[in-house]
């Protein structure tokens, strides 16, 4: 931690070993904001100077930082303020009792940022995001060491946010490398890559590179372990004369990879399917209402139910659109033809390879 209070209760930041050696010579005692107790100065080579309690502590808020926590947020502060941002560590808002690890503040308006380096579970991100918005901040998450991946799962998938010209996005920070990035325009098939800080990056499309034969392929791997969802879709399809390792293809296309659905994405596809075959005409609207049946509002906490519900419905519809199998007018949608189904996954694999589905 950054941050104490000195022997007349006033906040004292330490940001440099120049300034902790003063701080230790002058023989004062410093105490932690949130618990009270005395703390101690640390000063080393490796990691900025700071404060931390003694061996034993049991404080919530000043728990123990890793290397890359403490070395994260300094790198912020000294990028924020190289944009002109007043920059504060470890504001605690008693109000709601959190400590944010950095908050910057322009003329009207305050902004925290969390550089989250440990496990999190939806539920406190929820409740730490909530509780910023109730005393008027706007909170940015920004991705550790422990969240770095090729692509997104639902590891980092809690975190995205969203936005009308970005869609989907992430943001990650490398202290040790001291650089900054952005994942944005998240899809099942790639995202955008954009470097941020030091210096700004053009974005780059960053490809999955997974084929649809692939994606074919996991209802095998989901039926050959006894998947419990993909055995119920199974009993489903028999009971409608169709065998679910021979789904169209369609299901396969175009996914969107997105975070805090019930089930696998292809598998609710089928659910779709298989719910309004035999409809003749029915609404944009319902179809969206309908996903919100399998989204689970507490694995992404930031996006929301509705959200992944539109994000999953609209790329859905845009396919079946697309490949001819609906017509959307206003909002309205009809059947045009049935997606093909196969006899088994055998020949839908052949068909793909062949591209004649």
């Amino acid at each position: 931690m950054f941050v104490a209070l000195d022997a007349r209760d006033e906040r004292i930041q330490i940001e440099t070993h120049e300034q902790a050696v003063r701080l230790r010579t002058a023989g004062t005692p410093y105490r932690c904001p949130a618990c009270r107790e005395e703390l101690i100065i640390r000063n080393g080579r490796v990691l900025p100077a700071h404060f931390a309690h003694r061996s034993g502590s049991d404080c919530v808020v000043g728990e123990p930082e890793s290397r890359d926590h403490l070395l994260g947020k300094h790198l912020l502060a000294e990028w924020a303020r190289a944009a002109g941002w007043q920059v504060d560590f470890e504001v605690y808002f008693s109000g709601i009792k959190q400590r944010a690890d950095l908050v910057l503040r322009r003329p009207g308006t305050v902004h925290a940022l969390e550089f989250q380096c440990a496990p999190l579970s939806g539920q406190r991100l929820a409740e730490r995001t909530a509780g910023y918005a109730q005393v008027g901040v706007t909170v940015q998450w920004l991705l550790g060491p422990r969240y770095f991946a090729d692509h997104p799962t639902a590891v980092q998938g809690k975190f995205e946010t969203w936005g009308p010209e970005r869609g989907r996005e992430l943001r990650f920070v490398d202290p040790r490398r001291r650089r900054m990035w952005a994942w944005w325009g998240i899809t099942g098939t790639g995202m955008q890559g954009e470097g941020l800080a030091p210096y700004p990056r053009p974005a780059v499309w960053r490809p999955r590179g997974v084929s649809l034969a692939q994606e074919a392929s996991r209802v095998v791997q989901a039926l050959a372990y006894r998947d419990k969802a993909a055995v119920a879709v199974q009993s489903m399809c028999y009971e409608r004369g169709v065998n679910l390792g021979g789904c169209p293809v369609v299901v396969h296309r175009c996914l969107t990879a997105v975070a805090g659905l019930t089930d696998k994405e292809w598998l609710v596809r089928v659910r779709w399917l298989l719910r309004f075959w035999r409809e003749r005409v029915w609404s944009v609207t319902a179809s969206k209402q309908w996903w919100c049946d399998y989204v689970e509002p507490a694995r992404v906490p930031l996006l929301g139910q509705r959200r992944v519900a539109e994000v999953a419905a609209t790329a859905w519809l845009d396919v079946l659109i697309e490949e001819g199998y609906l017509v959307r007018e206003g909002n309205t949608l009809r059947w045009i033809r049935w997606p093909r189904w196969y006899a088994d996954v055998d020949r839908k694999l052949g068909a793909i390879n062949r591209g004649e589905y």
